[in-house]
C-alpha cells in the first residue's frame, strides 16, 4: 500500500483517495494526479505573486515630483 505524507490542508483528498475502492494502480494514478494538480496551482500562485509584487510600489519607495 501507498503511505500518504501530504500536508494536513490536502489530506482530506489523499484520504478519500486512499479510501476509494479502486486497485493500486489506479490509486497511485489519482494520487499523481492530485500532486500534478498541486504543481500548477502552486505555480499559478506563484505567477499571480509575481504580477502583485511587479506592480505594487515598494515600501519605503519615495516618488519625487
Amino acid at each position: 500500500m501507498v503511505e500518504y505524507s501530504e500536508t494536513a490542508s490536502k489530506s482530506d483528498l489523499y484520504a478519500r483517495v486512499k479510501l476509494a475502492p479502486v486497485n493500486a494502480t489506479q490509486r497511485a494514478i489519482a494520487v499523481d494526479t492530485l500532486r500534478q494538480a498541486d504543481a500548477v496551482s502552486d505555480a499559478i500562485m506563484w505567477v499571480i505573486s509575481a504580477v502583485r509584487r511587479l506592480f505594487t510600489r515598494a515600501p519605503g519607495h519615495v516618488i519625487h515630483n
